[in-house]
């Protein structure tokens, strides 16, 4: 016999047993409805980094992985240094944000950047009109420890998406364990060069053969031409402060936007720098000495280098047998030396074009060069001083000009007849016969001298060579 259950229905607080599982059964299926979307952001996340991840491991270099990056969630990528300079960038296939045009001058780049340094914190920035951020960004720290390796920013050409800032988040691990294992492979290979640099100089190799070896290594050609380069601070900043190998590699970076292959070796706040000629003209002296010059005035704009100082550099003459590098480091310095005694402080000083200051300046008894001087062409000397004339001035610009009076009359800006006169009248002063190629010499020689302890007593505050 079958029995129907006629008992009325339980009520608690007002309920039915039946009702009260209907809301649950409608609430499970509110909460299920609710929790879709965040499983499908969370399946997003998981295979947006699952790919990066991929990436990186198979070995992927830091711009290989922006571009993997940009790629993957199709937006535009950039990657900043911890100057804030721009490293790389990556565009994606999605809505285009264009070339990023990164400027840290902009007061709005400032700020966005000042706060990335202080807070170390993940930061939304909004586009913002009339600034050279023209879209939004979501920029993240790239941190290692205590240690900022960079930041990240993902260019948001639409509406704000949270899913990015987990990704951000993230990738950004990714990104610094690609940078300090580039960091430590590239700390490995400079200091691996910087001894091979060092050897090379100083002489440290066993015969032609093993010099030779040693330049392979460093990228030279067995019979290419090079130069040794040197960069100097102040005689009193040497003992202050040395070059730390960040700042190695990027005086090396500077060069190398000229000089293609430069290497070099950091000895306190000396910088040796072999730089390669290549035979097909893509580089030569000028280039040599345009990336020299771009690189002293990193130097002038970094104070805990030089104090604001201009630094110095002397360039070797070329060669093509490396066992010639301890020499040519010689010349570099000798450079240096001699162009800080004639005036050339602060300036790119190669030395074959020092001319008969080579000769000149290797005595070490200045007085003596004064007093041959002044035995030569004291009576000009004397006369121009209480006449208030420049007969020297005429007299250097004469020889130089090939004892030419109307190219001198041009480069005085006087008349030709002038410019006779007063070649008459050094004659009658100094005994000296200037048709006579001998007192020309003499005469020259006197000039030089007096001209380089007159340089060598105004003083520089800025090199005319290097803006």
């Amino acid at each position: 016999m079958m029995f129907e259950d006629i008992s009325p229905p339980v009520r608690t607080g007002g309920m039915t047993i039946a009702g009260e599982r209907a809301n649950d059964t409608r609430r499970s299926s509110e909460t299920i409805t609710g929790l879709s979307p965040q499983n499908s952001a969370h399946r997003r996340i998981i295979g947006i980094c699952e790919e990066v991840a991929a990436v990186a491991l198979q070995g992927a270099d830091v711009r290989e992985l922006t571009s993997a990056l940009a790629r993957i969630i199709r937006k535009t990528i950039v990657l900043l240094n911890p100057a804030f300079e721009l490293h790389c960038h990556a565009v994606g296939p999605g809505p285009s944000t264009g070339n990023p045009a990164w400027d840290p001058s902009d007061r709005v780049i400032a700020r966005l950047l000042d706060s990335l340094a202080t807070e170390h914190l993940p930061l939304r920035v909004p586009a913002i009109p009339g600034s050279s951020l023209t879209h939004g960004c979501l920029a993240t720290p790239i941190t290692l420890g205590e240690t900022t390796l960079g930041y990240l920013l993902i260019m948001e050409s639409g509406s704000a998406d949270d899913v990015n800032l987990v990704i951000a988040s993230y990738v950004a691990t990714l990104f610094a364990l690609t940078l300090a294992h580039e960091r430590t492979s590239t700390d490995l290979g400079r200091r691996y060069q910087a001894a091979i640099v060092d050897s090379l100089v100083s002489g440290h190799f066993l015969d032609l053969e093993d010099a030779r070896r040693k330049t392979h290594i460093l990228g030279l050609g067995r019979h290419q031409r090079f130069r040794i380069g040197v960069i100097r601070a102040q005689v009193e900043q040497l003992q202050s402060h040395s070059l730390t190998p960040d700042e190695v590699d990027e005086l090396i970076g500077v060069i190398t936007g000229s000089v293609a292959g430069a290497v070099g070796s950091a000895q306190r706040s000396s910088l040796v720098i072999i730089l390669p000629e290549h035979p097909d003209g893509t580089t030569n002296k000028d280039h040599i000495v345009a990336g020299m010059r771009a690189a002293m005035t990193k130097v002038k704009t970094r104070q805990s280098w030089s104090n604001g100082a201009w630094p110095t550099c002397g360039l070797s003459e070329p060669a093509r047998s490396p066992d010639r590098a301890p020499l040519l480091l010689q010349q570099a310095e000798t450079a240096i030396e001699i162009g800080t005694r004639i005036g050339r402080a602060g300036q790119v000083v190669p030395y074959d074009s020092l001319g008969i200051y080579k000769l000149l300046l290797q005595i070490g008894d200045l007085q003596q060069l004064r007093q041959f001087a002044d035995e030569v062409l004291g009576p000009i000397i004397n006369y121009d001083a209480n006449h208030k004339v420049d007969l020297v001035r005429t007299l250097s610009v004469y020889l130089s000009q090939r004892e030419s009076l109307k190219r001198t009359a041009h480069r005085l800006q006087v008349h030709t007849n002038t410019v006779s006169y007063r070649i008459q009248r050094i004659e009658q002063l100094s005994q000296l016969d200037l048709t006579n190629p001998d007192d020309q010499l003499l005469a020259h020689i006197s000039i030089k001298i007096i001209e380089a302890q007159r340089t060598n007593t105004r003083g520089f505050d800025q090199p005319s060579d290097v803006r």
